[in-house]
């Protein structure tokens, strides 16, 4: 037995006017085939919906108890039909300590497969994107980090890229021109860091110099002022110091006054994606793997 949405509208409207002509009229067709949908109607349903006279049309009992139910369905199909003209978008929060060529890629293929997930980006910073995660600010976030194994407390990683290490230094520095910069070619310099180091484990973890080589800390004056790319790339733009990032700050953040020389190293950074250790939502769940897809595929 297939009901139709048409026979509880036609239905509805004879119970609701008691009057098979008006109703026809409410509905848009002749008296005759709104006879012949409730009638095919009563049929179906194996039982009679209503009493009919010359004088007046009442509901039988069965035709009472379905009013209700057929209104049920109606409205139910009335939501579904607003749903489909007018989504309301799920969300995906994402932390981002920085632009690059890859974040874009993986946000534009997010948005093509995703288009009813608004992406909302929410800038952590250097150190913030773990904190945001673990605090349910943000759902996801993109972090850097020396070790591509790193382990953080409550959280997962998806190893995405790594890059080169490259420092930032101003044009007129004496190893601005040089092929390569040396770990001893930064001793005595200022290096620009962020403003505090996030601790994402159980157990403290080396800042970002310390790790890069331990004499860094120790032969450099290390000035933690920064929050961003852009902020550290400003200071060392107006000669406050160096910055050593990865290799992705050369097309997103060049700039007058700034350039970008590789840095004689075994460590590269890498950029990893972290969630909650937890069931992820469907959203989520669909962008994390894009995220490594996209990677695969376009890096």
């Amino acid at each position: 037995m297939d009901l139709t949405l048409h026979q509880l509208r036609c239905f509805i409207a004879v119970a609701d006017t008691l009057h098979f002509a008006r109703a026809a009229g409410l509905l848009h067709v002749s008296p005759s085939t709104l006879s012949g949908q409730i009638s095919t109607l009563e049929r179906q349903l194996n039982c009679k919906l209503f009493e009919r006279s010359p004088r007046a049309v009442l509901l039988t009992s069965h035709g009472q108890e379905l009013v209700p139910l057929a209104r049920e369905t109606l409205d139910a199909a009335e939501r579904i039909t607003r749903w489909s003209r007018d989504p309301q978008d799920s969300v995906v929060q994402i932390g981002t300590p920085a632009s690059s060529a890859g974040l874009r890629s993986i946000l534009q293929a997010a948005a093509a497969r995703m288009p009813r997930v608004a992406l909302r980006l929410r800038p952590s910073g250097f150190t913030g994107g773990l904190r945001a995660v673990s605090t349910r600010q943000v759902d996801c976030a993109f972090v850097f980090d020396l070790d591509p194994h790193a382990q953080y407390a409550g959280l997962q990683t998806l190893g995405l890229w790594s890059e080169d290490l490259v420092v930032a230094l101003p044009e007129n520095h004496r190893c601005a021109h040089q092929d390569r910069v040396a770990v001893s070619d930064l001793f005595g310099e200022t290096l620009i860091g962020p403003t505090s180091e996030e601790l994402g484990g159980e157990t403290p973890r080396l800042s970002w110099y310390e790790t890069i080589d331990p004499r860094l800390p120790q032969r450099c004056t290390i000035k933690q002022l920064v929050d961003s790319v852009d902020e550290a790339m400003e200071l060392v733009s107006a000669g406050i110091g160096l910055n050593i990032a990865g290799s992705s700050v050369i097309s997103s953040y060049t700039r007058p006054g700034v350039r970008f020389v590789p840095l004689e190293t075994d460590y590269r950074v890498w950029v990893l994606l972290a969630a909650r250790d937890e069931k992820a939502t469907a959203e989520l769940e669909t962008f994390l793997r894009i995220a490594a897809e996209t990677v695969t595929e376009v890096l």
